[in-house]
C-alpha cells in the first residue's frame, strides 16, 4: 500500500482496495501451506471482491476522517509550525 501511495497514481480507495484484496491473498497462502491444499485458491476470487469492497469502504471512512482531523486545533498548529 505504500508503495501505491508513493506512485501519486492511486487515490484513497484504490489504496484502500488493493490492501483489502492483497490481505486476502496473504490469508489464502497462509491457509493453503497450513492445511497443505493448494485448492483453498479456489476461495480467492470471492475473497478478492469482498476485500475490494471492504477496503473501498475503508477509504470511504478514511477520507471522512482525515477530513476532520485537519479541523482539529492540534493539527493545525502543527501545521503552522512546520
Amino acid at each position: 500500500m505504500l508503495l501505491l501511495q508513493k506512485t501519486r497514481l492511486f487515490s484513497l480507495f484504490g489504496i484502500s482496495a488493493a490492501g483489502g484484496i492483497f490481505h486476502n491473498v496473504g490469508q489464502v497462502i497462509v491457509a493453503a501451506c497450513i492445511v497443505e491444499n493448494i485448492h483453498i485458491f479456489l476461495y480467492l476470487p470471492v475473497l478478492s471482491l469482498a476485500g475490494a469492497g471492504t477496503g473501498i469502504l475503508l477509504g470511504i471512512i478514511a477520507t471522512f476522517t482525515l477530513q476532520h482531523i485537519k479541523k482539529l486545533p492540534l493539527i493545525k498548529r502543527l501545521h503552522t509550525l512546520s
